[in-house]
């Protein structure tokens, strides 16, 4: 049997939000948030010269996780709905650059550096394709995002 206070924690995320200037931790409930929330996710990173030769690491990035309350009315013009699905994107965000730390020997130079986006902040919006991969769910294995598998 679990003592109670580890019951309750092991049912909640807790985010926390490290920027540059501000250190900051919530609890969040993942089961009935609708709110749109930054998140640090860890990835690794490869990148390859014209030689094949790869240098790679795993990176830390912060991006946005939640939910957004959304609506559809009835409508007597096709399609008879009229549709409000805003998901959770960035709001502000920066480009950044790191440096991948495992290299085999003689790459080209520049093989090691790789660029991503920070979020800064986040929002609850409508998808724009022009920003971040709107396809859905059964989508998932060929985003096409300007974000995703660039191998920069």
């Amino acid at each position: 049997m679990l003592p109670p206070l580890l019951l309750v924690v092991s049912t909640l995320a807790l985010c926390c939000v490290l920027g540059p200037h501000q250190a900051s931790c919530q609890v969040v409930n993942p089961a009935s948030t609708l709110e749109c929330h930054r998140r640090e996710y860890s990835y690794k990173v490869t990148k390859t010269d014209g030689e094949g030769r790869l240098c790679w690491d795993v990176v830390k990035v912060m991006s946005c996780w939640g939910r957004c309350d959304s609506n559809e009315i009835s409508d007597w013009r096709f399609p008879y709905k009229r549709s409000f699905h805003p998901v959770c994107l960035h709001d502000t965000r920066v480009l950044m650059r790191t440096v991948l730390k495992n290299c085999e020997p003689d790459v080209e130079p520049g093989t090691d550096t790789y660029e991503y986006l920070h979020a800064l902040s986040c929002r609850c919006a409508v998808c724009k394709s022009s920003e971040a991969s709107c396809e859905g769910l059964r989508y998932r294995g060929q985003r096409s995002g300007s974000f995703f598998g660039t191998g920069r």
